[in-house]
């Protein structure tokens, strides 16, 4: 049996960056985590971890003050934990939003918090927009797009590298990586410990950090009648294979999210699309998902989720609209190949990331990236003083009965 101050049950975003911010401050920490499956092995569900990918948007504007000032704040920091841990993720690319004009007032409080931020953003026209990235082509959303562009400090990130630079520093200030599936967390209430057990380990600790992501109701790594109110949903990508003269030309294209507010089913054109990067196969991907769409699906139950990942196989539906985005967005793409990426996306009723204590006896949860989490992982991994009460982040119990179309799935639509 090891013992530990603190245990973190979890190594992926949000995990390695808490159990570094842990070690740092002097606490004595494990943080345990399977190891990622070779490429091409299906997970198992509790080896599944969102950071499993080779890209994700990194960008300072936000749909709010909250993951506006947290993204800011992380992404300063890239450089930093780059040159500490000799593992470079950041790609510094430019991140363009092309907004729906009619949002208005929604648009200039993103300009308000970028400025209070320290932000740089530049308004574009359409006519300034086709001229810098001739490939690209804003979509016709009715009333007209305004184009919102972060040249620096924005781009993409690599989450699977991400987590190694985290895992990296965490160890380097003495905490203790232990890599196996949790299968049971307990307090022994004679001693007021906790143990959590695992395939061929026991670990005791004082309290226990439960940093499980999205999959955190359905892998065993909350307590017996601990669920919270967390759902997953699924979260279709389509991977456009391109060949070498089509990545020279787009080579200069930034991250791209289009907000469309109009809650028009799936007709709504509300996507994100990543610039040409190169996968674990050799190739090189262009990447495009759906932002806030009602085309994604809830995962209510674990053999849901398996099934989703497992298969890598999206809907018809999610297929033909990807589709029609990647066409609307670049029309002259000539892919040499198309094939379908499942990941999941969590979401909290609050929208915000749960950050806090599940009670009085040591048990604590730091999860909910609700689509934003990678970007701002490493803010959220430490202690901080946001411009918002503690109990917005408090973690709320799992409801006994809800509806059949719960809040999460209703707009507003945002940037992702």
């Amino acid at each position: 049996m090891r013992h530990a101050e603190v245990l973190v049950v979890g190594a992926g975003m949000f995990g390695a960056a808490a159990a570094k911010y842990l070690a740092r401050a002097g606490a004595d920490t494990i943080v345990i985590g399977p190891e990622e499956p070779a490429y091409g092995t299906p997970a198992r569900l509790p080896e599944y971890g969102a950071h499993h990918d080779e890209s994700r948007i990194a960008r300072c504007l936000g749909w709010d003050r909250f993951w506006g000032t947290v993204d800011t704040r992380s992404t300063a920091r890239y450089r930093d934990i780059e040159a500490e841990s000799g593992i470079g993720f950041f790609h510094e690319c430019g991140s363009l939003a092309l907004a729906a004009a009619s949002l208005g007032d929604r648009t200039e409080g993103m300009l308000r918090t970028a400025r209070d931020d320290g932000v740089l953003v530049e308004r574009l026209s359409d006519a300034e927009v086709r001229r810098e990235f001739p490939e690209l082509c804003p979509p016709p959303i009715p009333g007209g797009v305004e184009a919102l562009l972060e040249r620096k400090s924005a781009g993409h990130i690599n989450p699977r590298r991400l987590v190694r630079a985290q895992l990296e520093l965490a160890a380097a200030s003495g905490a203790k990586l232990l890599r196996g599936t949790v299968t049971s967390v307990r307090r022994d209430e004679k001693t007021g410990s906790w143990r959590v057990h695992g395939d061929g380990f026991s670990v005791g600790a004082e309290k226990v950090l439960v940093a499980a992501g999205a999959l955190i109701n359905h892998n065993d790594a909350l307590p017996a009648g601990r669920r919270l109110d967390l759902q997953v949903f699924t979260e279709p990508n389509l991977l456009f294979e391109i060949d070498a003269p089509q990545r020279e030309r787009l080579r200069e294209l930034p991250t791209v999210v289009t907000i469309d507010p109009t809650d028009s089913g799936d007709d709504n054109l509300s996507a994100y699309l990543l610039p040409p990067i190169r996968y674990r196969d050799g190739k090189w991907y262009l990447r495009i998902g759906p932002a806030m769409q009602p085309l994604v699906r809830e995962l209510r139950t674990a053999r849901d989720v398996l099934t989703w990942c497992t298969n890598q196989k999206t809907t018809p539906e999610q297929s033909a609209f990807l589709l029609r985005m990647m066409r609307l967005l670049l029309p002259g793409l000539e892919p040499v190949s198309v094939r379908e990426a499942c990941c999941v996306v969590d979401k909290t009723p609050s929208r915000y990331p749960y950050i806090g204590h599940l009670g009085d006896d040591g048990l604590s949860a730091v999860v909910g990236g609700n689509g934003h989490g990678a970007r701002g992982s490493d803010e959220i991994g430490e202690p901080w003083d946001f411009p918002l009460p503690p109990q917005t982040f408090a973690p709320t119990p799992a409801p006994t009965t809800r509806p059949d179309r719960p809040c999460y799935l209703e707009p507003s639509f945002g940037l992702c």
